[in-house]
């Protein structure tokens, strides 16, 4: 019995699944990828609460808040990692939604919806909101 035919036969159609299963990643796909040079700033060497506000601007940041605390418009504060890079969201009594994404040199940005999702302000560089929503989508803020 010739053995190598089935099993030439099987290495052909592993190959062609794993060609066939392999897909490229687009939009809203979870994932938000940074390159190493998109990645380079250094904490901020003072410590200060951010106001998100202060996020809605053309202008890069010069540093890192890794530590700080985020501070929402209604008083709500989320404590930033003393890590760079990730993000984090929560939820508080009343139901609303709040988020933050670092987006590397393009900074922070944060998000805010109402228990529904059906009002959410948003606050970043342009380009830092256009990759968070190119990678979750527009309602990431939103569980």
């Amino acid at each position: 019995m010739n053995l190598r035919t089935p099993a030439v036969s099987g290495l052909l159609l592993v190959a062609a699944l794993s060609i066939t299963s392999c897909t490229h990643q687009g939009q809203e796909d979870g994932y938000l990828t940074l390159t190493a040079g998109e990645a380079t700033l250094s904490a901020c060497s003072t410590a200060a609460p951010v106001q998100v506000q202060a996020l809605r601007t053309e202008e890069l940041p010069s540093c890192d808040p890794i530590g700080q605390t985020l501070v929402f418009p209604d008083g709500e504060q989320i404590q930033l990692p003393e890590q760079q890079g990730g993000g984090g969201a929560s939820t508080s009594e009343s139901g609303d939604h709040y988020a933050y994404q670092n987006v590397g040199n393009w900074g922070l940005v944060a998000a805010r919806a109402d228990a529904d999702c059906s009002h959410v302000q948003e606050w970043g560089n342009p380009e830092a909101l256009r990759r968070v929503h190119e990678a979750f989508g527009s309602g990431w803020v939103c569980p």
